[in-house]
């Protein structure tokens, strides 16, 4: 099962750079260059899981507590039903992100930086007047009933 979940998380970055997505500024390093292995795993730290962001696109930034963008941030998203692994994505410099063409849906956004605290976001993808356009992921250190979040923009 650790096998075919790596291999599926190979696919979705080969397939994500090859469709230019998760491009910024500059163009991704390839695959075997960037990803860790572990990135493409699913995890969820959350003490209580908060209510689906409502989105229209996923796309945003990673950034510390201070504001600074986070360059190379591993962003992958999952299916929420099973947690599959759709696709995974580096942040560009400006800690910038995006994912192409995703069907509507409830995923889950997992976000990793070395040393800090996971984030995982759920989020419901729709075409609601309502939803928003960027979701804001602050990274932390892992703290007592604190870990990394999200907001929709």
């Amino acid at each position: 099962m650790k096998m075919l979940m790596v291999g599926i998380g190979l696919i979705g970055v080969l397939s994500a750079a090859t469709m230019g997505l998760g491009q910024g500024t500059h163009a991704p390093a390839p695959a075997s260059a960037t990803q860790p292995q572990a990135a493409s795993a699913y995890v969820d730290e959350n003490t209580n899981t908060p209510a689906p962001l409502k989105m229209r696109e996923l796309a945003g930034r990673v950034r510390d507590l201070g504001g600074t963008g986070i360059p190379r941030a591993s962003i992958s998203l999952f299916a929420e039903d099973g947690h599959a692994l759709i696709a995974t994505v580096l942040s560009d410099r400006s800690g910038e992100f995006r994912f192409g063409k995703i069907d509507k849906g409830l995923y889950r956004v997992v976000v990793r930086v070395e040393g800090l605290c996971p984030a995982n976001i759920p989020v419901n993808l729709e075409s609601s007047l309502l939803a928003k356009h960027k979701l804001e992921i602050t990274m932390q250190a892992k703290g007592l009933d604190t870990c990394s979040y999200g907001v929709a923009k």
